[in-house]
């Protein structure tokens, strides 16, 4: 299931967290194709609809990051590997079993790393996370999704995370549906795929037998 990287952002995870990991398209562990966050712009952009940088926090970044591209790279790369292990943690449990340990010890790794000078600030009734004016680190936006992470796997709503039904497309959401049958991502999306190919196949089949 491709994702165009100019298409506009989705969230559709339920969690902030699990909208990250669905900045990519994955089969099983590994991250395959549809990837969003084509550059450093994309992931502030990301930030800014996802809630997590106030506006006046994005412009600093963004200026840093025409400044010194190399840096932008770099903060990307992060971003990109934070998202594969907040991804195979996840993985991990939904497929039964205990997410690896050297997942977990790189997902606290990243947790003792995080700024401290993260905090709530107001945004049109609403709240978002701010930095003090000093703080310009260009990973900035990923610390907020480290913590969403730290903080669905201690609720209990960790049970009602699901991936899609598409083994390729690996997104993941928080099943909150009242019987908790949530198969898909997006019903209109991998959910009519999935329709489509059943309908091909029955025509193959009796194709075939005819």
């Amino acid at each position: 299931m491709a994702k165009e990287a100019s298409k506009p952002f989705k969230f559709v995870g339920g969690h902030l967290c699990l909208d990250f990991n669905n900045t990519v398209d994955w089969v099983g562990p590994d991250p395959c194709e549809g990837e969003y966050l084509s550059d450093y712009r994309r992931l502030v952009a990301w930030a800014g609809e996802a809630g997590v940088l106030a506006p006046g926090a994005m412009e600093p970044l963004l200026d840093q990051w025409t400044a010194n591209p190399a840096l932008g790279e770099a903060a990307l790369g992060r971003a990109r590997s934070a998202r594969t292990t907040i991804h195979r943690v996840f993985w991990g449990i939904i497929a039964g079993g205990p997410p690896l340990q050297s997942e977990l010890e790189q997902l606290n790794s990243l947790l003792r790393e995080a700024p401290a000078d993260l905090e709530y600030d107001s945004h049109h009734k609403c709240c978002v996370w701010s930095w003090s004016s000093q703080n310009r680190d260009l990973t900035n936006p990923i610390w907020p999704v480290i913590w969403s992470a730290a903080e669905l796997l201690t609720a209990a709503e960790l049970a009602n995370v699901k991936a899609c039904a598409n083994d390729t497309c690996g997104w993941l959401f928080l099943d909150t549906s009242r019987k908790h049958n949530r198969k898909w991502c997006e019903m209109g999306v991998c959910g009519n795929r999935a329709k489509a190919r059943r309908f091909y196949d029955r025509r193959k089949r009796r194709a075939q037998g005819s």
